[in-house]
């Protein structure tokens, strides 16, 4: 089984190494831009408009190149701003305002707030802190359970591509530490890769996902996608810790003797300052709603304000613009007296932006798909799936049966697509589809959302599996049976938290 999932992973890393040619290039776009013009003459099919067409025809398009990886992704996702305004569906403003929606704003704010943890280095706190108490080094897989932790807490405030970074080096030295078998150590690492994926479940800002299903369901907020994103994290990371320290890559259950715990450098003023901030941004988001405690509902801070004034992505932005205003003593790469917590040029290096003009591509791409009502018309892609649901009822059994296709489709679909242009792609589709179940929305979309960041298989699945396998020298085929592994198991972790506790939390 190892030796065939390390050949599929081999031909994937061979297609990937192809989509860099420039023929690959040239020939991807021309195919694109042949099926465009050929949806675009069809007839105009029975229930769908003229521009409902030319909408598909465009998101036929972006569809292609961003699954074949034909432009970079955040090229492709520049097209509507031009092809929308040509085709008459929307103006060039209404395309480019999708742009800065709200959910693209508090992304920003939030890699903004990410990076100056970054700065401060407040991430090796936390990794040092995790890694004090003593029962943590009773053994090398307390160890990596405890790195997984810190590891996730960090990614559901910082990109998980940005996590991985920070951390590839702390899990190396601690492997170095804790073991002299070279494929031992490779757990680190994966396990590393593994948690900061997981991690960004926990918050909309944790990956990119997370956002694109708040975009289209007004109830998902940044307090209720938590309440539904942290127990799956919760529960999914024991898992993941399980399948790598036991499974894929078995570890020593004690050491023989305890390793040193890391000395902690004391605290400077820089890393006080941003811990307040971010402690501020987290209040306020997770408080900005009414927070229902049974009979007991806790008022939240946006029914004293005007609606105008009650947005996360303010929150957001009101903590990062701060970070430019207070100064603070150096520290680590900081050596000027006085210099401020955050600097236009280290934050321009060290923000995604590719990601951000990801983001507003699908959200430009949804607005016209909702200008045109082709979402109604594209629900009947789902019919399979309401078929399904017909035939087993509408009781447990039908949606949890259907909440699984969802869910291994995505996890599959991922391991050689983006997880935010799929995402992009499929969730609106879902969404239109689920309206003639009867079932809460939520219980098809959220699953399929979790399962966008659950590809655990092949580099070229996450950045994380990528910097993993490149940056910590793990070998396709144990990252391939370990994340086949995951994936399974995680699917059905999705099923049942999406299937028990999201009617729960969004009724």
């Amino acid at each position: 089984m190892s030796t065939v999932l390390a050949a599929i992973s081999d031909a994937i890393g061979r297609w990937d190494r192809l989509t860099g040619h420039p023929a690959y290039r040239i020939v991807g776009v021309l195919i694109g831009l042949v099926v465009f013009v050929v949806v675009l003459n069809l007839p105009t099919p029975e229930g769908l408009t003229v521009p409902g067409q030319r909408t598909a025809a465009v998101a036929l398009l972006m569809a292609l190149w961003w699954v074949g990886r034909v432009l970079p992704l955040a090229v492709t996702a520049l097209l509507p701003i031009v092809a929308f305004p040509l085709l008459g569906v929307l103006s060039v403003g209404d395309a480019a305002a999708a742009y800065t929606h709200p959910l693209n704003v508090l992304m920003l704010g939030g890699m903004v707030i990410g990076h100056a943890m970054e700065e401060a280095d407040l991430h090796q706190r936390l990794v040092s802190a995790v890694l004090q108490p003593r029962f943590i080094r009773v053994s090398p897989s307390r160890v990596v359970l405890a790195m997984m932790v810190a590891c996730a807490v960090l990614s559901g405030l910082v990109s998980n591509t940005a996590t991985m970074l920070m951390l590839l080096p702390v899990a190396l030295s601690l492997a170095r530490i804790c073991t002299d078998d070279p494929r031992q150590r490779t757990a680190f690492v994966l396990a590393l890769a593994y948690s900061a994926s997981i991690g960004g479940l926990t918050t909309i800002i944790g990956t990119p996902p997370n956002a694109v299903l708040a975009s289209l369901v007004p109830e998902v907020t940044f307090a209720t996608w938590s309440a539904v994103g942290i127990p799956f994290v919760i529960l999914a990371l024991p898992v993941a810790w399980f399948v790598v320290t036991r499974i894929a890559i078995p570890l020593p259950r004690r050491f023989a003797e305890a390793p040193k715990a890391p000395e902690l450098p004391r605290w400077s003023l820089a890393e006080g300052l941003v811990l307040g901030l971010l402690g501020v941004a987290l209040v306020l988001w997770f408080t900005r709603s009414p927070i229902p405690l049974g009979p007991l509902t806790i008022p939240g801070w946006s029914e004293w304000f005007p609606p105008k004034w009650t947005s996360d992505a303010l929150v957001a932005i009101g903590i990062a613009l701060l970070l430019f205003f207070i100064p603070a003593l150096p520290k680590g790469r900081r050596k000027h007296e006085g210099s401020f917590l955050l600097t236009t040029a280290r934050m321009e290096k060290g923000i995604p932006w590719n990601v951000l003009i990801l983001l507003g591509g699908g959200f430009s791409l949804a607005a016209a798909v909702k200008a045109t009502a082709l979402t109604e018309w594209l629900s009947g892609a789902t019919a399979g799936l309401t078929a399904i649901h017909d035939t087993l009822g509408t009781g447990l059994v039908g949606t949890a049966v259907v909440v699984l296709l969802i869910s291994l489709f995505m996890t599959f679909t991922t391991e050689v697509t983006s997880n935010t242009a799929t995402s992009q792609i499929v969730l609106p589709v879902l969404l239109a589809g689920v309206a003639s179940t009867g079932v809460v929305p939520l219980v098809w979309m959220v699953p399929a959302t979790f399962s966008a960041s659950c590809a655990f298989m092949m580099p070229v699945a996450t950045a994380p599996n990528a910097i993993a396998a490149e940056g910590g020298d793990v070998s396709p085929a144990d990252m391939a049976w370990a994340g086949l592994v995951l994936n399974l198991l995680l699917v059905a972790l999705a099923v049942i938290v999406s299937v028990v506790w999201v009617p729960l939390i969004f009724g």
